[in-house]
């Protein structure tokens, strides 16, 4: 052979060696280096299915699964990896043109829903639901406290000992740890069964700044992790932590007027339309237009109203909350905005809290027998509004305040008197669109 000939053939040789260096180091190594293990992030669940991505992959890479006893693999073949699976999934799988990787499941868990910290009562007792799920075997949880004094802990039920703070540490199948701290209160009662009719009234500057800071706190973790924020659930959670987890008596205070609608257009007189407690001075500073005040919850206010043989007018009595001050404290705190709007059912205007939406429907026997009516609903009558706080199988448990009252509480009605007290229920499943953590009792 010729010269000529012997560098056509090292040339051809260097540029396959090339080709195969080329598409080895920046196509096959890269392939076979990924990890799609370590790149899993959970987007959603629902009961047994799993909403699984794989990221980081290169726009040609194609995933797929396989289910334990099942050697069938589910291919996604759209441009992302976004895989659909159940609790049964075994592998998933990644190709490239002709090259294929499988990766077995082991114990993947794939999402938790655990606050950081969680806030019980002395003597209370709470449940720990960390919804790990894992795929590939049987979850097996542990959990630890690392102080007994403080917390007790008995599988997932964890019981406040003593006023303190502690930490319960939970492992997965010997494998994942997740910690939580839990705070032992005084600021709240040990919910109780049912309402407690002789609590103390709540006093002028009742807690101090750091006191009601702590409150609002625990208020906040009860809406968010008990309820659900932005739901029905959360509505319900924001009105039984007053009712039953707050160790006062809020008294009744006839409005000097509210923001929509009202006399005078003010905020923070016989109603607080804010998130929270108007427990604080602080909380001066987020009102809009004061009348007579301000003043929070406890400290006496003039009131500008005759109303009943206790309200006359000028005469100074605790700021507290009416009742559809109360209702919409409410749904305020539970992450709605009905408006700053009172009581009624006046035909020819659309500013109570009648008219937020949701159905309106005459309350008869045989409506309440027929379970439409949940926890979160409102009911009334001309010139009263209340809020459904539970129900059993015998009773419609109502939250509501009036001057009779002393202020908000939670009034037992058996079902078939109802309609005895209430005329109408508007039901707002259109309203809070979602339930949340939502139960019928505490």
């Amino acid at each position: 052979m010729n010269r000529k000939v012997w560098l056509i053939i090292a040339s051809l040789v260097f540029f396959i060696l090339s080709a195969l260096f080329f598409v080895f180091y920046y196509y096959i190594k890269p392939f076979y280096e990924f990890d799609a293990l370590n790149n899993i992030s959970i987007e959603s669940i629902k009961n047994d299915s799993f909403i699984l991505k794989i990221s980081d992959v290169d726009s040609d890479i194609i995933c797929g699964f396989s289910n334990a006893n099942d050697d069938t693999i589910h291919w996604n073949n759209k441009s992302d990896c976004y895989l659909n699976v159940n609790d049964k999934l075994e592998k998933i799988y990644i190709k490239k043109l002709f090259l294929k990787r499988g990766f077995l499941i082991n114990d993947l868990i794939i999402g938790d829903n655990l606050p950081k910290k969680v806030f019980i009562a002395l003597n209370e007792t709470s449940t720990l639901d960390p919804k790990l799920r894992l795929v590939g075997s049987k979850q097996n949880i542990k959990y630890e406290t690392n102080n007994s004094d403080i917390v007790s802990v008995k599988n997932n039920k964890i019981t406040g000992k003593k006023i303190g703070k502690a930490k319960i540490t939970m492992t997965a199948n010997g494998k994942y740890t997740k910690s939580v701290d839990i705070e032992v209160t005084n600021l709240i009662t040990k919910r109780p069964k049912k309402f407690n009719n002789n609590k103390p009234n709540l006093q002028c500057n009742q807690y101090s700044e750091k006191e009601v800071k702590k409150l609002e706190e625990i208020l906040d973790y009860k809406i968010k992790n008990v309820g659900g924020y932005g739901t029905r659930a959360a509505v319900v959670e924001a009105i039984r932590f007053l009712m039953l987890d707050f160790k006062y008596q809020i008294e009744y205070f006839f409005e000097n007027g509210r923001l929509v609608g009202g006399v005078h257009e003010v905020d923070g007189e016989g109603r607080y339309y804010h998130r929270g407690l108007y427990l604080s001075k602080s909380k001066f500073k987020d009102l809009k237009k004061t009348y007579a005040g301000p003043a929070i919850w406890g400290c006496p206010l003039r009131n500008f109203e005759d109303w009943g043989t206790t309200f006359k007018k000028g005469q100074f009595k605790p700021n507290g909350l009416d009742c559809s001050g109360f209702v919409s404290w409410a749904i305020v705190n539970g992450g709605f905005d009905p408006g700053d709007r009172g009581a009624g059912d006046n035909l020819n205007d659309n500013t109570e809290l009648n008219d937020i939406g949701g159905e309106k429907v005459k309350i008869t026997d045989d409506f309440v027998k027929s379970g439409k009516l949940k926890a979160g609903d409102i009911i009334g009558i001309w010139g009263h509004i209340a809020i459904v706080a539970g129900i059993d199988d015998e009773n419609v448990y109502v939250a509501e305040s009036l001057w009779t009252f002393g202020g908000p509480v939670i009034n037992t009605y058996k079902k078939d008197k109802l309609d005895d007290k209430f005329v109408q229920a508007v039901l707002l499943d259109d309203y809070y669109k979602k339930d949340g953590l939502y139960t019928n009792m505490w």
